[in-house]
């Protein structure tokens, strides 16, 4: 009976018709590009979890590139771990970001996310520059099993002359030349994942290569359905012999409706609206804020990027007056802008946290605010490069894989002018 069935299933495959590289490329790219000329307006939520690779004895003298990619991974020791959770909308291939939950504005991203690793075009401009790029060169590699069914597999080169592939430096963008792989499924020809590899890197990036893998899937958005990312992978290596990997996971793809989303968590009020945050007067300075925590902050879920709720505790006063400017449990909204978990000693978690907007009578209006520290008997803590300086860090020691801040976990903070106009500062890797 075994033998029977082997012999039928052989039967089988060989009457399959052979494959004609070319011709399903054709199609596949014609598919591509139809789902493209029709995808609308989305958005989708980024979770990315970046981990940072250091070789604590280092070569020396310092190697080259080639050296480094020689020795691989061999030595390496994670150092670090930190978590985004951001807003991605794309229109016309182009993509914008925001924290969760905030409105899309013309800020960089790279600029948001305040420097580590990153990469765009995953959701945007990825598959055109492939696929849709008259530059492209292909090669057909033949059926291979991906994720336990049949899948075509080529690779293919995107020359400098043909490249959208962008890398920023101190200088700016460069483009650069790139290649890779990619899977289409064998029944549907839909595209299931590419890889994307690049050397070469400009020397201002302080990196030697940088490897890209996407996986796809068909989403529903809006009336149709539309081939999109649903997992992606960047990893990095750099000169000074570090390696990051940042793993983006999507979800919650949806198309995008202006008037639902680019509002900043303002309540609609009707026809008698009440007064906009952006028209009253800031509050006075030195005024100290007692904040509460609403809701806990659990390590292993929480991101940059991520809503904070608390309340003030005790009423806040006018210094002179002694009127009431703040009472006790007004609402406060700020917002993680850093989570990081550090296995080096000393082990800790360090949570940033911002303060957005106070709660008064109803009416929110923007809130500038600092920790609160004597600083003759207190450790100085800076916030994070290119972040604002109205960021409190929050140094968690423990040797435990998570940290939990209860509900009711209480701060100091003080409140300042706000904050001048100044350069944002972007981020130094791809």
């Amino acid at each position: 009976m075994r033998v029977l069935l082997l012999m039928a299933a052989t039967s089988a495959l060989c009457a399959q018709p052979p494959i004609d590289p070319a011709g399903v490329l054709v199609r596949a790219r014609n598919a591509l590009a139809e789902r493209d000329k029709h995808l609308p307006d989305y958005t989708c939520v980024q979770t990315v979890d970046r981990f940072y690779f250091e070789r604590p004895l280092k070569h020396y003298p310092p190697p080259t590139c080639d050296e480094i990619r020689a020795h691989g991974s061999r030595g390496l020791m994670l150092e670090s771990h930190d978590r985004l959770r951001l807003e991605i909308k794309v229109s016309h291939g182009i993509e914008i970001g925001s924290w969760k939950g905030s409105r899309f504005t013309s800020r960089d991203i790279f600029d948001l996310v305040g420097g580590g690793p990153y990469g765009t075009g995953t959701l945007g401009a990825f598959i055109s520059d492939v696929f849709i790029n008259g530059g492209t060169t292909y090669q057909y590699l033949g059926q291979q099993i991906l994720g336990g069914s049949q899948a075509l597999a080529y690779n293919f080169q995107v020359p400098l002359s043909a490249s959208h592939y962008l890398v920023r430096s101190d200088p700016g963008w460069t483009a650069i030349p790139f290649s890779g792989s990619f899977w289409l499924d064998r029944d549907s020809l839909d595209l299931r994942r590419i890889t994307e590899h690049a050397i070469g890197l400009p020397p201002e990036t302080d990196a030697c290569e940088a490897d890209t893998t996407v996986d796809y899937q068909v989403m529903q958005v809006g009336s149709g359905a539309f081939l999109l990312p649903r997992r992606s992978t960047l990893h990095l290596v750099m000169q000074n012999e570090t390696q990051t990997e940042s793993t983006a996971v999507y979800t919650g793809c949806h198309e995008y409706h202006a008037e639902s989303t680019i509002r900043f968590d303002v309540a609609s009020s009707g026809a008698e609206s009440k007064p906009a945050a952006a028209h009253l007067a800031p509050l006075p300075e030195g005024l100290r804020l007692i904040l509460v925590l609403t809701a806990p902050i659990d390590t292993r879920t929480a991101a940059a990027g991520d809503i904070l709720r608390a309340k003030i505790r005790k009423p806040v006063r006018d210094p002179k007056t002694k009127a009431i400017l703040i009472p006790a449990g007004a609402s406060v909204q700020g917002r993680i802008v850093q989570m990081r978990h550090w296995l080096t000693r000393p082990q800790r978690f360090v949570i940033s946290i911002l303060l957005e907007k106070v709660d008064i009578g109803g009416v929110s209006r923007p809130l500038y605010a600092r920790l609160y520290r004597e600083y003759r008997s207190a450790n100085i803590i800076l916030p994070p490069p290119g972040r604002s300086p109205l960021v409190g860090v929050f140094p968690l020691p423990t040797e435990n894989s998570y940290y939990r801040i209860s509900r009711g976990y209480e701060s100091d903070w003080v409140t300042v002018a706000p904050p001048s106009p100044q350069r944002r500062v972007g981020a130094s890797n791809p």
